[in-house]
């Protein structure tokens, strides 16, 4: 399997289906507006968790994130914000249907747990 992953051919084959990707009429638009709409709500998740957690209202309920904020502090931010932009980066090189439904689909569950996380903020 990771030999299929890595192999030379798998990545001139991955260069040429992003390419075609990006060139498929709305797909590359797609992409773009998918990846404002995901930083959007990544900002707030920072904003919102920070609020939530400032106020003793929520603890994080992610494991990895929650190790990153006890070890690095504020630094979160800036980790979770280079992942973002990992990511985003990733979904405009390979705006492939696929890519775009899944990443929708995880962007909109993020924005729920944003949402979630406004309404214990106005509770509290």
């Amino acid at each position: 399997m990771i030999g299929f992953l890595v192999s030379a051919e798998r990545r001139r084959q991955l260069v040429v289906d992003a390419s075609k990707s990006r060139a498929e009429q709305g797909s590359l638009a797609a992409g773009v507006g998918l990846v404002i709409f995901y930083n959007l709500v990544g900002v707030l998740d920072i904003v919102s968790t920070s609020l939530a957690i400032g106020l003793g209202l929520a603890e994080e309920a992610n494991p990895v994130l929650k190790a990153i904020m006890d070890h690095a502090g504020p630094g979160w931010i800036w980790a979770k914000i280079l992942l973002q932009s990992v990511v985003s980066a990733m979904v405009i090189w390979f705006p492939h249907r696929f890519v775009l439904t899944v990443f929708g689909a995880a962007t909109v569950m993020n924005a729920w747990v944003v949402y979630n996380n406004f309404v214990i903020i106005a509770a509290g």
